[in-house]
């Protein structure tokens, strides 16, 4: 793997229980040897997602996600492979030694990724000092009068930029250059470009952490209410908003716990949530919430709250990007705060029990744009009416529960005064027109049926098209998975290039080379094989063909083999024919001869032996 050792890598594999780091996400119960839950990849409401301790790997069967505990936490928390081992190495107290062979140029991505955080945290502490100091005393009495603690204060490790041009500058002088602190957003170059000075000056600092807790960037508030009132790090390589949400590091246990999360507008309202002990909030950095965003959300929960503030301008920008949420497979639902509140002052005026009772009155996306969309129009002619119904199609359509997509169904039939049936027609031609335009982001087995359970191995009939190809060659690797000795009747028979499935070719390709030697673990194999390949290895495992005797298995592994090897000689005939037409063409006497007898060898074995026999004593 080049940057850890493999050796290495094998032991942290060897010491783990993937279900013990799965469980720190999803709710597993044990069915038979194998454990189930709700996928956290995907949106759905009957566990499909299984982890098999014995062979150390997951599989969902809904969305195709598959690996070994790696891959988990890299598709669960972001991370890199390598950020990854680490993380497992912690849990199970393996070593991973400083000296061993790295990537140069990961190790100068890494190194430099270091000196920009650390020049961030010195920043953030520097804010803080200035907090606690004499020169805090009029952000701290700010804090103050908004009602927060010094214990939020430390939570958040909320700070104070100094007035002044260069405070930040001087302070970091000796351990920062100027251009580090440029490239990170700290300081601005004055127009003439003769001279720097602070970006944040007499400023509540913020700081914004990525999931890990780390300081990233920063937001500054103003105290007096200038404008900007609040002013953000700008967009660098090390910071982009589109891939944060405020608060997420200390909110994301409060919102897998609770089942969902909300997201507010501001800094101050996720603080002031926090300090009226809700805690499953998050804010967006100032934006509408993007795509990025939401999958970050996606790995906690399957439901979002957007906290509406109802004076907030933009309505169809807030409605886009409510869209958007439930095309990603997320309930959404929006809570509107009364009397042209913010989360910060009805929590004050009100309490934390008002505010979860408004909590219970949210509104379905439906409900949202029927309220918005009919205030902006009275739907009273046709044209109207269908232009509403129209716009609520694809939100109907993205409801997966059947009685809560009927439930709306009625809701937009009595704002636009029809019958439900009339929606409920529009929205099956919806569907239909929509049906080829619908793919799945996972394809690479999208036309493989699952052919490994006991009754469909029994009724089985092969036949030479590409449907039942793809069906042998999957079988085939599940049976070979599972037995050494099946393995080897087919390394004998096959090679890699006879698979048109790639990734079940580069499965085989890898028990070859490696002789099989993985065969009982798994989730060795994954670290040498591309995404793809990963995921139909994973589904493989967690497939289990059971209940045959040996002979009958060997049989079905034989028809498995002619099935693909029919297939390839059929592809390969088509070929030397339009090869024979042209070389006949040209007049070219041996390469017609050549290939005659590669026709003969595909039709008839035997004879074709016995003609490359007497061709050679010149008989031909």
């Amino acid at each position: 793997m080049g940057r850890i050792p493999d050796e290495i890598v094998a032991e942290i594999l060897q010491k783990t229980d993937i279900v013990q780091v799965v469980s720190e996400y999803v709710n597993l119960k044990k069915s038979g040897k194998y454990y189930f839950g709700l996928c956290p990849f995907h949106q759905e409401d009957t566990p499909s997602f299984s982890v098999t301790p014995d062979k150390q790997i997951f599989y969902c069967f809904g969305c195709s996600a598959g690996g070994n505990v790696f891959k988990f936490l890299m598709l669960k928390e972001g991370l890199a492979f390598p950020e990854a081992v680490y993380a497992v190495a912690q849990k199970v107290a393996v070593h991973i030694p400083e000296n061993y062979p790295v990537d140069e140029h990961y190790l100068r991505k890494q190194k430099k990724k270091q000196q920009v955080y650390s020049v961030i945290e010195q920043a953030a502490a520097f804010f803080n000092q200035c907090l606690v100091s004499s020169q805090g005393q009029e952000a701290r009495k700010y804090l103050q009068n908004r009602g927060i603690t010094r214990a939020v204060m430390e939570d958040f490790k909320i700070g104070y930029a100094p007035a002044g041009w260069d405070k930040l500058i001087k302070q970091l002088s000796t351990t920062c250059g100027i251009n580090e602190l440029e490239q990170v957003g700290l300081v601005i170059k004055n127009q003439q470009g003769t001279n720097y000075y602070d970006r944040f000056r007499n400023r509540i600092m913020l700081p914004i952490f990525d999931i890990s807790g780390k300081v990233v960037g920063f937001g500054g508030r103003s105290l007096d209410d200038s404008h900007p009132k609040y002013l953000n790090t700008p967009e660098t390589p090390y910071f982009n908003k589109r891939y944060l949400l405020y608060g997420l590091h200390l909110s994301r246990a409060a919102i897998r716990e609770q089942g969902f999360a909300i997201v507010l507008e501001g800094y101050m309202d996720v603080i002031a949530c926090r300090q009226f002990g809700v805690e499953n909030v998050v804010a967006s950095l100032g934006t509408a919430l993007t795509k990025e965003q939401v999958q970050l959300l996606m790995r906690y929960t399957d439901e979002i709250i957007i906290a509406y503030d109802a004076d907030t301008a933009g309505i169809q920008a807030t409605i886009r990007g409510l869209d958007v949420i439930q095309q990603l497979g997320c309930r959404v639902k929006v809570l509107r705060i009364p009397d042209g509140l913010d989360p910060d002052d009805y929590m004050r005026t009100k309490g934390s029990e008002e505010w979860k009772k408004l909590i219970k009155q949210t509104r379905s996306l439906v409900e949202f744009k029927l309220e918005v969309l009919s205030k902006e129009v009275t739907p009273t002619s046709v044209a109207e009416k269908i232009a509403i119904i129209e716009q609520v199609l694809p939100n109907l359509a993205a409801i997966k529960s059947a009685i809560e997509r009927e439930e709306s169904i009625k809701k937009v039939a009595t704002t636009v005064n029809t019958s439900w049936e009339v929606v409920l027609s529009e929205l099956k031609k919806w569907h239909h027109g929509n049906a080829g335009k619908v793919t799945s982001s996972i394809t690479n087995i999208s036309n493989i049926s699952n052919t490994s359970n006991t009754a469909n191995i029994k009724s089985l009939k092969f036949q030479h098209d590409q449907k039942h190809r793809n069906q042998a060659e999957y079988l085939l690797m599940g049976l070979i998975l599972g037995d050494y000795e099946l393995f080897s009747l087919a390394q004998k028979e096959l090679t890699m290039e006879q698979f048109q499935n790639k990734e079940l070719g580069m499965i085989f390709k890898l028990l070859v080379e490696t002789n099989c030697k993985f065969k009982q673990k798994p989730a060795q194999i994954m670290q040498y094989l591309e995404e793809n390949a990963q995921q139909l290895l994973g589904r493989l495992i967690s497939e289990t063909i059971s209940g045959q005797e040996q002979s009958e298995k060997a049989k079905i592994l034989a028809d498995c083999i002619k099935v693909m090897q029919e297939s390839t000689g059929k592809k390969r005939r088509a070929q030397l024919l339009q090869q024979l037409k042209e070389a006949e063409q040209r007049g070219e006497k041996q390469q017609v001869n050549d290939l005659l007898q590669e026709l003969q060898q595909l039709f008839c074995p035997r004879e074709g032996e016995r003609h490359a026999g007497r061709n050679k004593a010149g008989l031909f």
